[in-house]
């Protein structure tokens, strides 16, 4: 389980880090996603905690004292689980809203070059009108 969890969350941690540097991109509308993406990151400080009580008392020895009922494997295993789901709903929530946001700003650009190339060419095409006689 640390292995796998640990895998987990350098990615997901890595996508929230991703998510927030790029919703800066749309200034205050990127605000709510990038708020989003730092809270999955907090979330994913937190689970990495976790991961380390799992990982020392999967490291400690068997024999030793018996663990404290809080520290079973089972409370450890949905602790992990429960904090990498919510991290992850949270960074599939920021990406799809980086998804909009970055589809809405595509469409805006090609509608003004669009614009800038049509009154170019209409620039182009519409015969100059001769001065005005003095």
């Amino acid at each position: 389980m640390p292995l796998a969890s640990g895998a987990q969350w350098i990615v997901g941690t890595t996508f929230a880090l991703i998510i927030a540097r790029r919703s800066r991109l749309y200034a205050a509308a990127g605000a709510a996603p990038r708020r989003i993406a730092w809270l999955a990151f907090l979330i994913f400080a937190i689970e990495l905690v976790a991961i380390a009580f799992s990982l020392l008392a999967a490291w400690r020895d068997t024999t030793s004292l018996r663990l404290p009922e809080y520290a079973t494997v089972a409370w450890r295993y949905q602790t992990v689980t429960v904090l990498s789901l919510s991290a992850w709903v949270l960074v599939a929530f920021a990406a799809i809203w980086n998804a909009v946001l970055g589809v809405a700003l595509r469409r805006r650009t090609a509608i003004q070059e669009l614009k800038r190339r049509t009154d170019r060419v209409r620039d182009y095409r519409t015969p100059r009108t001769p001065p005005a006689p003095q």
